[in-house]
């Protein structure tokens, strides 16, 4: 067992600065540029740029987790290249420590994010995304305004939708058709719809009632067909993965599973949001080998060697997740290799340089 040092604190301290520097550099840029984008939809019904701003600052958590394990990269190799610089590691390195013990050493801090990082995908960032993009879709009118359920009439047809879950799937639906007399003529309910590509809802489990001025008849429908009126003018759109909590996206998938609907793009983001906290934590150890070279060689080199890691890391990622999805072999596979050849490539140098 690893006992927890003095040393391993100051090094602990020293990357959490270093994470903090890169994060607030990558997370101001990322958040600028979608800042610029979110005002080309300024003036859009009444969405104003306080609004944007705020768009954009509540979605600031899921833009941290997207880019944490370029947060640890870059800011643990700087963290680790100025104790090189300002030559403690030499002293460290005089003093008999291995490049294995300051390896873990630099783990610890990663070890913290593997807790942390779950948390905030089930509590913390898609609570804060559902609200960023209710508020922006409310204010520009468009389909954020029916995610809590909504009315709509076209002639003698109302509908009532109680929620859309995980923002795309409609549930407790009621279509009321009304008689010439402003009478009712019928109530279809449904449990939930499946929308389809061209625009129709896949209606499940629905019956309708037909009210006649003596009776009242009642059919089961196992499904229906109905297409909205609206479907060509708002879509319902797949939710964005930023969206969805650990617990809401393995319900999304289930549903997919359920109505036989392709799932593997939505399976391979719910294994990558698990084991986002490994990567970032084996591109925290990357940092390693790339610091300790980087004195060497000098400022520029050192930059270039830790984009060329993210570069290299981030290319060989979507490049296994295409030739997965394409194969149709399962999505955790294209989730593993990643990590899985980043830890053996990490072990490698890191046995080298020892």
């Amino acid at each position: 067992m690893i006992r927890i040092t003095r040393l391993d604190r100051y090094i602990a301290a020293e990357l959490f600065r270093g994470y903090a520097v890169v994060a607030g550099v990558l997370v101001a840029l990322f958040s600028l540029m979608a800042f610029i984008d979110e005002l080309g939809d300024v003036g859009d019904g009444v969405y104003n740029v306080a609004q944007a701003l705020g768009f954009v600052v509540m979605t600031t958590p899921s833009r941290v987790l997207r880019l944490l394990p370029f947060i640890t990269l870059f800011g643990g190799a700087l963290a680790i290249w100025q104790l090189a610089r300002r030559s403690e590691l030499v002293v460290l390195r005089a003093a008999g420590l291995s490049v294995r013990r300051f390896a873990l050493s630099t783990m610890m801090p990663g070890l913290v994010l593997v807790v942390l990082v779950p948390l905030l995908y089930e509590f913390v960032a898609p609570a804060l995304y559902q609200g960023a993009t209710m508020s922006r879709e409310t204010a520009i009118g468009g389909e954020g305004r029916v995610a809590q359920g909504f009315w709509s009439r076209q002639g003698d047809v109302v509908i009532e939708v109680g929620s859309l879950e995980h923002g795309r799937v409609p549930v407790n639906i009621r279509i009321y058709r009304l008689s010439p007399n402003a009478g009712l003529a019928s109530i279809m309910e449904a449990t939930s719809a499946d929308p389809q590509d061209d625009g129709t809802w896949r209606l499940q489990d629905a019956q309708e009632r037909f009210y006649f001025e003596d009776r009242v008849e009642q059919e089961w429908l196992p499904f229906d067909a109905w297409r909205p009126w609206w479907a060509d003018d708002t879509p319902l759109n797949p939710p964005p993965v930023d969206s969805l909590s650990f617990s809401d996206l393995r319900g999304y998938i289930n549903y997919l599973a359920d109505t036989g609907q392709p799932r593997q793009r939505w399976e391979l983001a719910y294994w990558r949001m698990w084991l986002l906290p490994v990567s970032a934590l084996l591109m925290g150890l990357l940092a390693v080998p790339i610091a300790l070279m980087g004195p060497r060689e000098g400022e520029f080199k050192f930059v270039a060697l830790a984009a060329a890691g993210g570069l290299f890391y981030y290319l060989g990622d979507q490049v296994v997740a295409n030739a997965v999805l394409v194969s149709g072999a399962p999505p955790l596979i294209a989730a593993l290799v990643p990590p899985l050849a980043l830890a053996g490539v990490v072990a490698f140098i890191l046995r080298k340089l020892d």
